[in-house]
Formats: structure tokens, C-alpha cells, sequence
């Protein structure tokens, strides 16, 4: 997030104190308009952990191999 308030400060002349609660305002703006599941993955998407196969239902577990739809989607491109 704090590249996003950078770009604020630099492209639309905010101060600092301004960019983080627009940046905050926007966040939970987001955040309010998805399903549980993924609001919570908002602020890690910003902070540049985009971890798709956690916001879709993957799972590390071996039982669970082929049960979300990352999985299934596998190989769908010759892959």
C-alpha cells in the first residue's frame, strides 16, 4: 500500500496524511463491496502478496488435491 500512497503523493499532489486515508477510504470502500472470502485478501493484494489459490479455495493439503477450482482449471490450457 505504501506504493499506492506514493503514487498518490507524486501524480495527484496529496500530502501523506492525505494519500493514506484516501488509500484507507478506498480499501474498506472495496473491502465492504466483496464476499468474506475476499475482502479479507484486499490489503494483501495491495501490499503485493497476491496469493490466488488461497483466495479461491486452494489448499496445501494433499487430500484436498483437485477439490478447488485453481485446481480444476489446471490443464484447461494444455498445461
Amino acid at each position: 500500500m505504501q506504493e499506492l500512497i506514493k503514487e498518490l503523493m507524486d501524480k495527484a499532489g496529496l500530502t501523506e496524511e492525505s494519500a493514506k486515508k484516501a488509500v484507507d477510504t478506498t480499501v474498506n470502500f472495496v473491502k465492504a463491496k466483496l464476499p468474506a472470502g475476499l475482502s479479507d485478501k484486499v490489503e494483501g493484494l495491495l501490499n503485493g502478496n497476491l496469493d490466488l489459490g488461497s483466495m479461491f479455495g486452494a489448499s496445501n493439503n494433499a487430500a484436498d488435491a483437485g477439490s478447488n477450482p485453481l485446481d480444476k482449471l489446471k490443464g484447461l490450457f494444455g498445461k
